[in-house]
């Protein structure tokens, strides 16, 4: 039977960073993966004959620069932009307001539009770069351990030097920050801008993946942490990710089982960690397990009832995870344009009004039929990915419910499919009649392909209760009230997306307790 110093359940993006860590510092490793394809939702597949797509997930403006030096991705071919990737925000009227790494440029654009808006832009800008040190400290490191019980003069010491970030800010600042969080993001914005389709797009990132709509109290605070930490872009999509990932685990020695789904973590007979059982009966020992999956999925489903404290199984139950993405991919027989431009990024959403009304139906289970969409042409830099002069089209289609009253049957999924390509020609004029092909997938399946709960891209949701000490407080260090059990995946700080910051956390974590 085998042995190893650490089994690692999940070979995404978030997996193979522990893996891959722990395996160069001279740990025997091992990734099981449920898919005969690793990457997870970082994985670029053909959806179509002839037509891939880089991954379900478009943005990697997160992947944080020390976890690509410490595995040392570049040797491995990945290549970085030092700069976040345009992304055009469109508005149904056809105009369209390009926004930058270049503040000055994107202003200049802005101005076309009002010149009051532009100077906004310029000011929110520098607010941004005055508190991305606070935020980005937060979002880069280990959670402060905030247990009282548990508390340590090194905790005490973290918790100060974190308070002394915030007060180094300066009073107005501080003050504009503590203010800001709290607020919805169409408050807070409406305060600055006037432009409605402009205000729109800049606010889709703290709505992405999220239950809650613009006027949703707290939602700022998805804005704040997305913008802080999105710096750089990697070409080719999270799929390069994934390919230099996997060759810099080969390279540390890990060895991995695709098509090996895991069915139980097993335990001894004092309640720790021995290893895990695969489907067919295969068991695997060691005395550590890091399991990149849903924190759900590792505490409801790979472990026997009643054989964990029913106080973990009931915080864990609470935990929300209310999918409420879509993916839509289209296979085009001709180059894209959205409002006469050829883009790779875009943003549909057009008014803080229209976003919240596509998201009242998902409290009632329902599914607008207008929906707001993230939009990605992966064919604009890799044309190789689809036919010569083809394009590929990927969309996330956002306010979509995991819980649809009427079921996600494929005459349901074929409406949503419809809906978007009706959106889509509000843009680009007669798209809908150059798709060739078109994969539809629903929030449920993302929990069947993916192992997500609930179809929640994030592995939960971002908000405030479940981003402090994410998943639940007994678990917030990645170490678990389970002897031998980590987390790693993005149900952990700091959170979901392409960032692979919690897989390399975890690991951090792992080799200082051992």
């Amino acid at each position: 039977m085998s042995k190893y110093d650490i089994i690692v359940i999940g070979g995404g993006h978030n997996g193979l960073t522990t893996a891959t860590i722990l395996a160069k510092k001279g740990k025997k490793v091992l990734v099981v993966e449920k898919r005969n394809v690793l990457g997870g939702i970082a994985a670029g597949e053909e959806f179509y004959p002839g037509y891939s797509t880089t991954g379900l997930l478009h943005d990697t403006s997160g992947v944080r620069p020390q976890v690509v030096k410490a595995l040392q991705l570049e040797k491995y071919g990945l290549v970085i932009e030092n700069n976040r990737a345009d992304v055009t925000i469109l508005s149904k009227d056809g105009k369209s307001v390009n926004i930058q790494s270049d503040v000055n440029a994107t202003a200049e654009t802005i101005s076309n539009f009002s010149k009051n808006d532009a100077e906004a832009y310029k000011a929110y800008q520098e607010f941004l770069k005055k508190i991305s040190k606070v935020i980005n400290d937060l979002m880069e490191n280990p959670p402060p351990n905030i247990n009282i019980e548990n508390l340590t003069m090194a905790s005490l010491v973290v918790l100060a030097k974190k308070g002394m970030m915030l007060k180094g800010l300066g009073n107005k600042t501080m003050m504009e920050l503590l203010k800001v969080a709290p607020m919805s993001v169409a408050d807070f914005l409406n305060e600055k801008f006037e432009t409605d389709f402009l205000k729109a797009g800049i606010a889709a990132p703290a709505i992405y993946g999220s239950y809650a709509g613009p006027w949703s109290a707290y939602s700022t605070i998805n804005l704040m942490l997305w913008e802080c930490a999105s710096r750089s872009y990697i070409k080719g999509g999270p799929q390069a990710l994934v390919d230099a990932l996997l060759k810099a685990a080969i390279q540390a020695g890990v060895e991995i089982h695709t098509g090996a789904e895991v069915e139980k973590i097993l335990l001894d007979t004092d309640g720790v960690v021995k290893g895990v059982k695969l489907v067919g009966g295969e068991e695997i020992l060691s005395t550590k397990v890091a399991a990149s999956c849903t924190p759900k999925e590792t505490f409801l489903n790979l472990f026997d009832d009643f054989e964990l404290e029913y106080e973990l199984d009931y915080w864990i139950d609470k935990i929300r995870s209310r999918g409420t993405t879509a993916k839509v991919n289209l296979a085009i027989n001709t180059l894209v344009q959205l409002n006469d431009q050829t883009v790779e990024f875009a943003r549909t959403g057009n008014s803080f009004d229209e976003m919240e009304k596509a998201f009242d139906p998902v409290k009632y289970k329902e599914v607008t039929d207008a929906p707001f969409l993230d939009i990605h042409i992966p064919t604009y830099n890799n044309p190789s990915l689809a036919p010569d002069g083809h394009s590929v089209v990927s969309v996330q289609v956002h306010q979509i419910p995991y819980n649809f009253e009427a079921g996600w049957s494929e005459e349901a999924k074929k409406k949503l499919g419809e809906d978007v390509l009706k959106e889509l020609d509000i843009y680009s004029t007669g798209l809908s009649k150059s798709v060739v092909g078109m994969e539809v997938l629903s929030p449920a399946d993302f929990e069947e392909r993916y192992t997500l709960t609930e179809g929640h891209i994030y592995h939960g949701e971002h908000f405030v209760d479940q981003l402090i000490t994410r998943p639940i407080p007994a678990c917030s260090r990645y170490t678990t009230p389970v002897s031998g059990l980590y987390l790693c995946g993005s149900g952990s700080h700091p959170g979901g997306g392409i960032t692979c910051m919690p897989g390399y956390l975890s690991a951090k974590m792992i080799l200082k307790n051992n």
